[in-house]
């Protein structure tokens, strides 16, 4: 019997010994193309941007071929490029033109190169990897599984739900972080099904881009977290302010004045990878996990509580190992504070209890998703990144004063448990990892699953690095370059 279709590894291209010219021009005339245009817009030099982009495209194309499988894989791979070719711009000017670059300096330098960082995010980093994703994909012929209804109905429907966390913010103080920038709307009513038709196009458009990516629901929080970013450089800073009929802003100014939606992104981005890949999660148990020959050894039951206790205890272990760090930066004090007259030791015992039950939603998102070590760390550092700015930047706030606080000066107040955070998910990821690669050892033992988890493998290039790269660089670069 062949395996459902719902599982079926999506191979990648062939990689022949010749090369692909045709990719390889497209990538080096989009990659010009883009530095030209984000060159226009930043007011940087045409003739720099323009060959950077070019040869961006060029390395790009070489480095990565075969691996931008699908729009969204090569999406995410130009993600992750597009900053890092950000990063090498000042060592590229060193070496070509001998220009200085003090390392005094460094931070007003970076926050005058942030209208770079825009251009090389929105017009070539991504334009590039989308186009040799859909390159890949055409030229694979691997198109004939993809299930538009499916995408455009769960991508939508994501998107709708993951907006609903804002409605106390909308319905009360006028903000809407997704809109953020727009421009006045006519009433108040308008604006809220703005926001929400804003939502639903990128939760459809993350359908239509990811189908093929979402595996389990912890990557899809990436993968979700990731593209609800691009789409803060891309609408916030373009496309609402030509809508609007205002002049193009990508200064660090402007940035410092839109970072209370970037971190509105982030919180509706994991909620859209998850709520779109729980639709994938319940396809396969109900059409694929059914079937005889594909059905897991063990229950879903059973899954369930396994993630939960080894989850619980490698979140109990990173909060212990941070905990001398969250001391340090305050953050065991501001937890006891909620108990009037209460001893800092209750600080410490409520650090360790949330810290087990963050761990356990760990255990829960990325069971299976990774049986290599330097994978789970990455997965480790997005996962304790993306709680920083869930915790101690909102639902903190939101016990001690009823308001979340997205200001760039709260950021950097809280910047010194960032590191903490970070700790805590490498620890956490660890810990998980050993309790699962333990036990799969002993479930490969039969050679039935053996089988089953061979068949389950996507023989894929993940752009998990580059997501990684995309997102922990980001999260921690903008608080402290715009606080």
């Amino acid at each position: 019997m062949p395996i459902p279709e719902a599982q079926t590894p999506s191979l990648p291209a062939a990689r022949g010994s010749g090369i692909d010219w045709v990719e390889i021009l497209l990538a080096i005339a989009v990659g010009a193309a883009g530095g030209a245009l984000a060159a226009a817009i930043g007011h940087s030099s045409i003739a720099r941007l323009g060959s950077a982009g070019a040869a961006f495209g060029l390395v790009f194309a070489l480095a990565l071929r075969g691996k931008a499988t699908s729009p969204g894989a090569g999406m995410i791979w130009g993600l992750g490029a597009g900053y890092m070719l950000w990063m090498v711009l000042p060592a590229l000017a060193v070496i070509l033109h001998g220009a200085g670059y003090s390392t005094d300096a460094m931070l007003g330098e970076s926050r005058a190169r942030f209208p770079e960082l825009v251009g090389c995010i929105t017009c070539i980093g991504a334009p590039v990897g989308f186009c040799l994703g859909v390159w890949g994909t055409v030229r694979s012929k691997s198109a004939g599984g993809f299930h538009w209804g499916r995408a455009i109905v769960a991508g939508g429907a994501a998107g709708v739900i993951a907006a609903l966390i804002f409605t106390r913010w909308m319905y009360k103080g006028d903000f809407y972080p997704l809109i953020y920038g727009f421009g006045r709307l006519e009433s108040h009513s308008g604006a809220v099904v703005f926001h929400f038709f804003v939502a639903c196009l990128i939760g459809t458009t993350f359908g239509l881009l990811f189908q093929r990516d979402v595996r389990n629901l912890g990557s899809a929080m990436g993968w979700g977290v990731a593209y609800s970013m691009f789409w803060w450089f891309l609408a916030h800073f373009t496309l609402f302010p030509l809508a609007a009929g205002a002049r193009v802003d990508w200064s660090s100014d402007r940035a410092s004045r839109l970072f209370g939606p970037i971190i509105g992104h982030i919180l509706f981005g994991l909620i859209l990878g998850i709520i779109y890949a729980g639709v994938d999660v319940v396809w396969t148990r109900l059409f694929v996990d059914s079937d005889p020959l594909n059905r897991k050894r063990q229950g879903p039951g059973v899954n369930f509580l396994l993630a939960l206790g080894w989850g619980s205890a490698a979140g109990f272990s990173g909060g212990l190992v941070s905990l001398p760090l969250m001391m340090h930066a305050g953050m065991i004090g501001r937890l006891a504070g909620h108990g009037a007259g209460l001893h800092p030791v209750f600080g410490v015992c409520l650090h360790l209890a949330v810290s087990t039950f963050i761990g356990a939603s760990y255990g829960l998102l990325f069971r299976g998703e990774t049986s290599n070590v330097v994978f789970g760390s990455l997965w480790g550092l997005l996962f304790g990144l993306i709680w920083w700015y869930a915790g101690p930047m909102t639902l903190l706030p939101i016990l001690r004063t009823g308001e979340c606080d997205w200001t760039p000066e709260a950021a950097a107040a809280h910047l010194p448990s960032l590191v903490g955070h970070l700790l805590f998910g490498l620890v956490t990821a660890n810990v998980f990892l050993a309790f699962e690669r333990r036990y799969r050892s002993w479930l490969l033992e039969d050679p039935r699953y053996a089988a089953l988890e061979k068949r389950r493998t996507r023989p894929v290039a993940t752009p998990a690095p580059a997501l990684c790269l995309f997102v922990i660089g980001l999260g921690v670069l903008l608080p402290i370059l715009l606080s």
